[in-house]
């Protein structure tokens, strides 16, 4: 099968379940069930976006969000929502090192929340010399913090040894 370029003039799409969506080609055929997938999450939230089917096989692919119309956008951004849900970190209340272990205590956009970094080196990022950083747990749960010259400068004391 072979790739669906979508754009406004050659599709539409509609969200169907949580994160689910259908796509309606100009000529009428009616693909459902497809999950739409950043291919650069933590880079580039509005460009390169596949289509998947339910065997995960790439469907269709929206270069840009800027390209659809709307209420695809609407859909497709509301999808993201629910599947790439990444709390935001608003405050580091606690930080502390115990044999190698960073235990951190934090606000974030979700509440307060503890969690342990196994190793600070592959586990904190800073997203190619932006003031954004990815913050992966012991668990594997993601975090963000959105910008870190807007965090208080307790928390930013905190990080500044880590980063």
């Amino acid at each position: 099968m072979r790739r669906i370029y979508v754009d406004k003039y050659t599709g539409k799409i509609e969200k169907t379940d949580l994160y689910l969506v259908k796509l309606t080609t100009k000529d009428g055929t009616v693909y459902e069930d497809l999950e739409p997938r950043m291919l650069f999450p933590y880079t580039n939230h509005t460009m390169y976006i596949t289509l998947l089917d339910s065997d995960e096989r790439e469907l269709g692919f929206v270069r840009d969000l800027d390209e659809l119309d709307k209420d695809s956008r609407r859909a497709i951004e509301e999808c993201f929502k629910e599947y790439y849900m990444i709390p935001k970190i608003t405050k580091v209340i606690e930080c502390e090192d115990k044999f190698g272990t960073l235990k951190w205590k934090v606000d974030t956009d979700r509440g307060e929340v503890t969690f342990s970094i196994k190793n600070r080196h592959s586990d904190i990022k800073r997203l190619y010399g932006t003031p954004r950083v990815i913050i992966r747990d012991s668990n594997d749960n993601r975090y963000e913090i959105p910008d870190i010259n807007k965090m208080d400068a307790r928390s930013n004391r905190l990080l500044f040894s880590y980063l």
